[in-house]
């Protein structure tokens, strides 16, 4: 799998996070008593890793982007959005109303996969289904069935371009969307701010503090990079591979039923097993050069930290008490988060930075993927 594809994956697993927590961590979590940690953690990582040069590092880094008051006008018609409220009506649907529908959708008389579904909720106008398809929900009340044909496009899923389909659609329901108006009623029941000056001068210093650590984890993870380079991982704890992998897999299960999706079909749709493994694998990677790095340069976690850092990652991902969070990911997964915001933090902090505009700097990502895409079909055809 090419790095685009770890990058997606990563993507899609964040998702997930923010949306679920990670999902039900009871299926694969230790319960909090330091056992299991003990037991993923504990090896010797110098049978598994031979560090190569990682202090000193030349590391490019994008600059963070300055918030602008677009910026931060976006920012707020997005909490706006997230605050809208839907109220079902008795009336023909419009564009940017919301149709709960079921839909079979046939080919020659034979329904065909991924076309049909039930208690589907649509937004007319919203892109998620093609144009055609909802166009033909516009002027439908509750209660009315519709059939219609389309041909699906060249650039459609390549099991269905070009091919004609008929559909048969009814209309459970009709809702319209109702956004709160922006005034000073709104800032106080979404914020603890009092004024609306208060509450942007807020959002823009949140903006402001997104765009800087985004800055910083690229060049940590760019620096990371560079140490994976110079250096040679050889094998892994079975342990700690299991780990990584189960809380991969809770992340994407968690992902695919917010998406209405059995995990057989995430696997379709997103990535294969085997893509999970690279993953897996690149991660596991990681960690343990982390580990090296910290165990090179003495840098230990003392208790103070221990519960420093899980309360910041409690807060962070808006759980009532450190005890709660610690509760839900348990001490091997914070310990793990620990290690590599440790690690990652001294190689940004000892190499030469060099920043550059985001374009400059997805440019030579791009380049860098590319050189690894000829490495890889290189590799290929000497097998």
């Amino acid at each position: 799998m090419k790095k685009r594809n770890y990058i997606l994956a990563a993507a899609v697993l964040a998702f997930a996070v923010i949306l679920t927590g990670c999902g039900d961590k009871n299926d694969k979590k230790e319960e909090s008593t330091g056992k299991e940690t003990d037991d993923v953690l504990a090896f010797d990582v110098k049978d598994y890793v031979e560090l190569g040069e990682y202090k000193g590092l030349d590391v490019t880094y994008p600059l963070p982007d300055e918030v602008t008051d677009d910026a931060v006008k976006e920012a707020i018609q997005d909490t706006l959005y997230e605050n809208t409220e839907s109220k079902e009506v008795d009336r023909a649907s419009q564009e940017n109303d919301v149709v709960n529908i079921d839909y079979t959708g046939t080919m020659e008389g034979e329904e065909f996969e991924g076309g049909s579904d039930t208690d589907c909720d649509l937004k007319i106008g919203s892109g998620e289904f093609l144009p055609e398809f909802e166009e033909n929900l516009i002027g439908k009340k509750a209660g009315e069935t519709t059939v219609f044909s389309l041909t699906f496009p060249d650039d459609y899923d390549e099991s269905l371009a070009g091919l004609a389909a008929e559909f048969t659609v009814k209309v459970n329901s009709v809702s319209e969307e109702i956004e709160p108006e922006y005034n000073v009623d709104f800032v106080k029941r979404v914020s603890d701010y009092e004024t609306i000056e208060d509450y942007e001068a807020s959002v823009k210093e949140e903006l402001t503090k997104n765009a800087q650590d985004e800055s910083d984890t690229e060049a940590e993870d760019h620096a990371l990079r560079i140490v994976a380079e110079n250096s040679k991982v050889d094998g892994y704890p079975q342990k700690l591979y299991d780990f990584f992998y189960d809380d991969n897999v809770a992340g994407y299960k968690a992902f695919a039923e917010m998406q209405g999706m059995e995990y057989e079909e995430f696997l379709q749709t997103f990535m294969s097993e085997e893509d999970i493994k690279e993953v897996v694998q690149e991660q596991v990677n990681d960690f343990l050069l982390s580990k090296a790095i910290m165990e090179k340069e003495g840098i230990e976690i003392t208790d103070e930290e221990y519960a420093e850092a899980t309360e910041e990652y409690a807060k962070e991902n808006m759980f009532e008490s450190a005890e709660d969070y610690e509760k839900e990911y348990g001490k091997t997964y914070i310990m793990t988060q620990m290690i590599r915001d440790k690690a990652v933090a001294f190689l940004r902090e000892s190499a030469n930075l060099q920043g550059m505009s985001w374009d400059e700097y997805i440019g030579e990502e791009d380049e860098e993927v590319y050189e690894e895409d000829l490495e890889e079909d290189e590799i290929d055809e000497e097998e």
